[in-house]
């Protein structure tokens, strides 16, 4: 396989019309990642995140690909590391299942599509006794569970996030009882993560909380992304109240 430079990506952004954010993000260079073609014609495309995250798309499986995909595999065995894979059809997976059989364990997953409409029309509460903070270092000190390690490992770094991504918690007192920031973000989409301190849920606070993302997304001209594991019955009626509709099953593969 060949490795895409970076004059490319712009045409790649073109021909795929969707995707999981965190592959738009290596398109506009906002994190560090490598896009795999099997040929000049970008037809068959493997992305990977520094983390060791990746994507495969084309419209047949092609065998190159795989083939990367076996060895990225080994490698993270060998070494310890990361192996997450996200598939785009269903016959990449037969594909992936095929070739990667016994080393990696299948899971679902719903993507959404945002209805600004929904979003707009729905009630919501105006204000909390508690406060709305952007996250900066401070925040992530006293996080819940987005801490340094996770921004080293989504972002690159702290700093890119703080420079790149965004998110907002509640705090009560000096501490924080709720957060929600973009695990990977683009110049045109931000996908969510959230957590809430298990003794103030049923309160409210995370729809509180992602509409202030949200909002900030909107007042951005930014597509906010929501994604979930389908058994996630939460996260799905959470999603589905603040305006993400249409879910779609795709599939993800870590290491068994």
């Amino acid at each position: 396989m060949i490795k895409v430079t970076a004059e490319n990506y712009s045409i790649i952004k073109e021909t795929i019309k969707s995707a999981p954010t965190f592959v738009y993000s290596i398109l506009d260079q906002v994190i560090e990642g490598t896009v795999y073609a099997d040929n000049e014609s970008l037809h068959s495309l493997l992305f990977q995140t520094k983390s060791g995250i990746y994507y495969v798309y084309g419209y047949s499986p092609s065998e190159k690909t795989v083939s990367k995909l076996v060895f990225f595999l080994q490698e993270s065995i060998e070494q310890s590391k990361r192996f997450t894979l996200f598939s785009s059809s269903d016959d990449w997976n037969a594909k992936i299942e095929q070739r990667l059989d016994g080393h990696v364990k299948k899971l679902e997953r719903y993507t959404f599509s945002f209805a600004i409409n929904t979003y707009n029309d729905r009630e919501r509460r105006e204000s909390l006794d508690y406060e709305v903070i952007k996250i900066k270092q401070p925040q992530i000190e006293h996080c819940l569970e987005f801490d340094n390690q996770y921004y080293d490992e989504y972002w690159d770094s702290t700093n890119n996030f703080f420079e790149n991504g965004f998110g907002f918690c509640l705090q009560h007192g000096d501490k924080i009882i709720s957060e929600a920031v973009s695990i990977f973000k683009s110049h045109q989409f931000a996908e969510i993560d959230i957590v809430t301190d298990p003794n103030y849920r049923g309160k409210g606070l995370a729809s509180f909380i992602v509409e202030k993302f949200i909002d900030y997304c909107l007042l951005n001209d930014i597509q906010p992304c929501w994604d979930c594991d389908i058994n996630n019955q939460a996260s799905y009626h959470l999603g589905t109240k603040l305006g993400f509709t249409n879910p779609q099953k795709y599939a993800v593969y870590i290491k068994s």
